[in-house]
Parts: structure tokens; C-alpha cells; sequence
């Protein structure tokens, strides 16, 4: 069994045949086919059902595609630490909170990009929980995420600390905060949001609900646009709106609020090799840990 052989199943099950297979990797098709009839051979079992229109993965291929992903990735990171060990080279994926990326983060990147310009760096914006999941399945190098993880296969560095503010609207009279939880429109984030889920907490401890009264957005941007314009009420991170406050678009609301607190993490695999361009990254978060 060998890395090329995985390279040609993984693609073939990807592209869904073994002509689209072997373009996107510019080979034979006939040689590309007999490889992963060899190894279907040498595991003993059927990878794929062959059709007319193509291939697909029998019960066993899907079991044994996503192990030889992993060992595809694995063998990338290995020859990627060897080359770049002791320069920082290469890429370096990032995941995070919108909200980070709006205020925390431009700092970082830029100081980390000015030290180490040949590290392609890229950043990916998404939802607490899945960014956890592209940490664990090692497609982002690691991410920033409300903590603590709970998972044993990630470690965490603190980075910040956010709070979370009841924010509405400065257009018109400012109603009782009684009356905004229990009956007012709210603008938040869709399921998985650390922030929705945060707020869910808050109402709860109050047995209160909002979701027959709930304006869904996908973007922070978003939330705050239709907060300022008095579509509804939200429940923000501080720094996030503290200008729109200070310039008279937004009013905050003083509340009692366990759940306000949101400590801020870096997460990566405890098993990530730790090539040059990922340990150069861990010294400048230490050095900008808010």
C-alpha cells in the first residue's frame, strides 16, 4: 500500500470516476484504475461499486476514504515540517470568530505577516462549533474560538476576554429592559453562534424565550446594521459596538448578567507537528494576548 495508490482512490471518489480522476491529475486513466484495483486487491475488499455513470464508495470505501485522507494529510504535514522547520515557509490556515476578526486579530496577522512574508497565512471566518470540527479534521491549523473546548484533542492558549452588552437601537424612547427581553424583536446569529447560544442562557435563567420573535442574520455587520436601524435588540460583544454607541446609532441596556463574560481561545490538535511557521505564530499570540 502506498501514498500514490490513496492519492488516486481519494481523487477517484472525490470526481466520482476514474476519467475525471485521472485528468484533474494529468495520468493515465487505464494506470490510474489498475492502481486502485491493486490496492482494492491488496485490502481484499471492493472500494467501489462500478456504474455507468462512474463510481461509488461501498460501505468499506467510505470507512477506508476518510483514514486515507487523514494519512494524505498527515504525510503533507510531515514533508512540510521537514522543508520548513527551521524557516517559517509554507501555509498556515486560521480560523475564527467574525467578531475577532473585525477587532482583535488585524494586529496580530499584520505584526505576524511583517516578521514571516513567505508564510502564505489565510483566515476563515464560521461558527464556534464548527470551528472546533475543521481543527480536529486538520483542515485549519487552528482557531479562534469561545472556550473552554472540552475536548481532550485540542490544547487552548488564552487570548481575550469579551463581554457581552444589551444593545438596541438610540431612534426613540428606551424601553424597560424587562420589557425588551420578554417582548421584543431580536436580531442574533443562526443556531451555533456562541453569541445566540449565550443570550438563549440569559433568557432562560429568566424562563423566557424569543424564537416566535427572532430576526436571524449570518454577518456581525449585519446584526449591527439592523440593530442601528430598529429592526430589534441584540447581544453583542462590547468592542464591537462600543463606537456605534459613542456616536449616538445604539443605546445600551444595563443588566444583571452571568453569562456576559466570553473568554477567548486559540485551539490546535495536541498532535500537530509543530513545523517553524505554526511555533512563530504561537510566540507573536503570546506577545499580542489581549
Amino acid at each position: 500500500m502506498d501514498l500514490q495508490s490513496m492519492r488516486f482512490f481519494v481523487k477517484t471518489a472525490d470526481t466520482g470516476s476514474f476519467s475525471a480522476a485521472a485528468e484533474e491529475l494529468s495520468y493515465a486513466q487505464s494506470n490510474l484504475s489498475s492502481r486502485v484495483k491493486q490496492l482494492e486487491e491488496e485490502l481484499g475488499e471492493p472500494l467501489f461499486y462500478r456504474h455507468r455513470k462512474g463510481v461509488t464508495l461501498t460501505v468499506k470505501g467510505k470507512l477506508f476514504y476518510d483514514y486515507a485522507v487523514r494519512l494524505l494529510r498527515l504525510s503533507e504535514e510531515a514533508v512540510n515540517m521537514v522543508k520548513n522547520m527551521d524557516e517559517p515557509k509554507g501555509e498556515l490556515k486560521i480560523g475564527s470568530l467574525e467578531a475577532m476578526v473585525l477587532e482583535d486579530l488585524p494586529e496580530l496577522l499584520s505584526a505576524y505577516h511583517g516578521m514571516y512574508g513567505e508564510v502564505k497565512l489565510s483566515l476563515h471566518t464560521d461558527m464556534n462549533a464548527q470551528l472546533g470540527e475543521l481543527v480536529l479534521n486538520r483542515e485549519l491549523d487552528g482557531a479562534f474560538i469561545a472556550g473552554p473546548t472540552l475536548n481532550a484533542e485540542l490544547m487552548e492558549v488564552p487570548f481575550c476576554t469579551k463581554h457581552l452588552v444589551l444593545v438596541g437601537s438610540s431612534k426613540g424612547e428606551a424601553l424597560p429592559v424587562d420589557t425588551i427581553l420578554s417582548e421584543a424583536p431580536i436580531i442574533t446569529f443562526p443556531e451555533g453562534s456562541v453569541f445566540r447560544n449565550r443570550l438563549e442562557l440569559l433568557l432562560a435563567s429568566r424562563s423566557l424565550t424569543f424564537h416566535n420573535r427572532i430576526h436571524e442574520m449570518n454577518s456581525l455587520s449585519a446584526n449591527i446594521a439592523n440593530i442601528c436601524a430598529g429592526i430589534g435588540y441584540g447581544y453583542l460583544p462590547r468592542s464591537a459596538v462600543s463606537a456605534y454607541i459613542a456616536q449616538g446609532l445604539m443605546r445600551e441596556y444595563e443588566i444583571y448578567d452571568p453569562y456576559s463574560k466570553l473568554n477567548v481561545v486559540f485551539v490546535y490538535r495536541r498532535d500537530r507537528i509543530m513545523d517553524a511557521a505554526f511555533l512563530r505564530f504561537l510566540d507573536t499570540l503570546q506577545a499580542y494576548r489581549r
